[in-house]
């Protein structure tokens, strides 16, 4: 115990970086799950489309969808999406990947896709802007 405590005592910088990391990992953790889905990169959200078959959910309005989208996204619309969520019971047990534009809440839609018994919910860092600066396929009506 005693050769602990000396460690400890010479090598506190050690330590330090410890907590601080514990302390980032736990927060990432909580920001997680109080928002109810967790970020993904464009990369990551293509690997999950092909791997676990994950879906689209563009909350943007139809006018930003129809100009363009990413490929089988279902769009329900931020402002209406409380009314239809029931929309997407189909797609429970598949990953959801929300996009959105910049200002928009994919906080709450987490929270009501969690609260509605989807378990897989992530949101696209960045939002549907990163999708077109990495120059991916778009849709457009």
């Amino acid at each position: 115990m005693q050769q602990f405590i000396e460690f400890s005592l010479r090598h506190w910088e050690l330590w330090l970086a410890f907590f601080l990391i514990l302390f980032l990992l736990l927060t990432f953790e909580l920001h997680a799950r109080l928002t109810g889905t967790l970020p993904l990169s464009v990369q990551q959200a293509i690997f999950l489309i092909n791997r676990e078959d994950a879906i689209f959910l563009d909350v943007r309005d139809t006018s930003g969808f129809q100009k363009g989208h990413i490929a089988n996204s279902i769009n329900i619309p931020f402002s209406e999406f409380k009314n239809k969520l029931s929309a997407l019971d189909s797609y429970r047990e598949r990953p959801i990947i929300i996009n959105y534009s910049q200002g928009q809440s994919h906080h709450k839609i987490g929270r009501y896709l969690k609260k509605a018994g989807f378990l897989k919910c992530y949101h696209l860092k960045g939002g549907f802007a990163s999708w077109q600066n990495a120059a991916l396929p778009l849709v457009k009506r």
